[in-house]
């Protein structure tokens, strides 16, 4: 009888997990910068949405959110963000535009330092990725935690960019401290560094002096949209630590 009930039980959960599409994930935001940070998060058009985009992230304190299955998206962290006296609130980094902590289904402007996440894609796998295309502003590392199944990599953009970044990219607080440092893409527009018109394609669009900066820097984090042998990592069942400043 006993084995019939736990038969039971796993036929049980095995259905919920198909009817639901897929099991929920959690990731745990972490802050060990010296500074309050205001996580962020963007859901990609067709993945399901998220309740909670935006919050504030003291030095030291942590939050859990729940995901749902099959998310996909990225977050970021905003960084010297205020409340004016009109109620108004905005960053000097990543703000997404809202006038709010909640970012809406806005996202960040850059630069920012990414984290992009498909939950449940390609045969179940999940893919995460740090980014630097559109930028830096915050170190972050990404690691699966417990119950991860298979081999799953932690990765990291643990240099501060903006201590190397070259004055042509900086980008700069009202103090002219640097607060961010640019993609070549976002302070030039053209074609070569963003990757488009002739140089649309892997092919065409190849590293350039300024996203090999970022790639030794952060040998694990995208330099540009094209960086994808280095960069991009799978992981099953796991949930997902955040440490912004690790």
């Amino acid at each position: 009888m006993a084995m019939q009930t736990l038969l039971f039980v796993v036929f049980f959960i095995a259905l919920l997990v198909q009817v639901s599409g897929g099991r929920s994930t959690t990731f745990t935001f972490k802050n060990s910068c010296s500074q309050t940070v205001w996580p962020a998060t963007l859901t990609n058009p067709t993945a399901p949405a998220l309740s909670n985009t935006g919050f504030e992230l003291a030095p030291s304190a942590s939050l859990s959110i729940t995901i749902p299955a099959k998310w996909a998206g990225r977050v970021w962290a905003r960084t010297l963000c205020s409340t004016d006296a009109s109620g108004k609130f905005s960053c000097a980094v990543g703000d997404c535009g809202t006038g709010l902590v909640s970012c809406l289904g806005s996202g960040g402007a850059p630069p920012a330092t990414l984290v992009e996440f498909t939950l449940q894609g390609d045969q179940g796998n999940d893919f995460y990725d740090i980014s630097c295309v559109d930028g830096f502003n915050l170190p972050v590392s990404v690691a699966p935690q417990a119950g991860a199944m298979g081999y799953c990599n932690a990765i990291a953009c643990s240099a501060n960019i903006n201590a190397l970044c070259p004055s042509v990219l900086q980008e700069k607080a009202q103090d002219g401290s640097v607060v961010g440092c640019k993609s070549a893409c976002l302070a030039f527009n053209t074609d070569q560094y963003c990757c488009r018109g002739a140089y649309g394609g892997p092919d065409a669009c190849k590293p350039t002096d300024y996203s090999q900066l970022f790639k030794k820097a952060c040998p694990q984090a995208y330099s540009y949209a094209y960086d994808d042998l280095t960069s991009i990592f799978t992981c099953v069942e796991a949930d997902y630590l955040i440490t912004f400043c690790p």
